[in-house]
């Protein structure tokens, strides 16, 4: 599918009653979303363990 036509087929799925902020987030996460499963797709993961020495820096 076409980054086109998932936008449409996002935005065509939000309630109309929805604010201009409200569908602007929706598509950001859509975004991070698709980006995340591209990230899968090509392998660009971390482990469980490397996630949990990540968050200790924090």
């Amino acid at each position: 599918m076409s980054d086109k036509q998932l936008i449409l087929n996002t935005v065509n799925n939000i309630e109309d009653t929805k604010t201009y902020e409200e569908i602007l987030y929706t598509l950001i996460m859509q975004l991070e979303i698709q980006k995340g499963i591209k990230d899968m797709e090509n392998g660009n993961m971390k482990t469980t363990e490397e996630l949990k020495e990540i968050i200790k820096k924090w």
